[in-house]
């Protein structure tokens, strides 16, 4: 099946859910804005439509602009979906991922969080290699944690992505490591924006290469019931030379 295929096919049963669904902007999905998520995936029943635009300003290289869209449905305590991201040249999104790559996820939570106890999640994501020049499919192990202290929620993300397809010289598997922490705004009264940031740290793609190390910060807003706006900026302060100085993104998350 085309992705073009795929999304309309999900498109078209996102229209026959319930239409009193909502979004809430407080739940975390990487990507919207950030790559920090939590361990909760979005309501059993709820289907929604992530979209944004973002741009990565190089210390070295071209700048890119880039154009996610994602599609995501809630089953009880699973969270199933599918997209891919558009990019300007040069067509990397994250090495070896190209433009048009298909990226299919499945979050799983495994408990809810109690006074002592943090949620815990778990992801798999597959990249299918459908996009400009890729070749080899991707899958990404990650495990997710999320423990609230008063408001502030505290979020801890580690990922193994396993590579095929590389080049010599490049790696055929490495790690990533987020962490990070939201906070609603106005709460108890008013809890319409939530404010976001982390700290990560990867391994560059190449051999020898040192690790990537990285902030972002984010905000989420809740514009109505159904639609959630998002804003955030990072830089990559550390590591190889040809690494981002800047990115920006932004976009909405659409409940159905």
């Amino acid at each position: 099946m085309s992705l073009r295929s795929a999304a309309a096919a999900l498109v078209l049963a996102a229209g026959l859910a319930s239409p009193a669904a909502a979004i809430d902007h407080k739940n975390l999905d990487e990507g919207r804005p950030l790559r920090l998520e939590d361990a909760y995936p979005i309501a059993s029943g709820e289907w929604a439509i992530e979209a944004g635009v973002g741009g990565t300003f190089q210390r070295r290289g071209a700048n890119r602009a880039e154009f996610p869209i994602e599609i995501l449905y809630g089953l009880p305590n699973l969270q199933l979906g599918i997209g891919t991201t558009l990019s300007t040249s040069p067509r990397e999104i994250d090495e070896p991922s190209k433009s048009g790559d298909l990226q299919v996820s499945a979050l799983y939570n495994l408990n809810q969080e109690t006074l002592t106890l943090p949620a815990f999640g778990v992801k798999l994501a597959v990249n299918l290699p459908t996009g400009v020049e890729s070749s080899g499919v991707d899958v990404e192990l990650k495990g997710i944690v999320t423990k609230s202290f008063d408001r502030l929620s505290g979020h801890l993300n580690v990922a193994y992505e396993f590579l095929n397809g590389t080049g010599p010289g490049e790696r055929d598997g490495r790690y990533e490591l987020v962490l990070g922490a939201s906070y609603p705004v106005g709460a108890p009264r008013h809890t319409r924006t939530t404010l976001l940031g982390d700290i990560f740290t990867e391994q560059g793609s190449r051999r020898g290469d040192s690790n990537i190390v990285g902030v972002e910060v984010g905000v989420r807003h809740q514009l109505t019931p159904r639609i959630v706006w998002d804003a955030g900026l990072g830089t990559e302060f550390a590591g190889p030379a040809d690494r981002s100085a800047l990115f920006v993104r932004t976009g909405v998350s659409i409940g159905f």
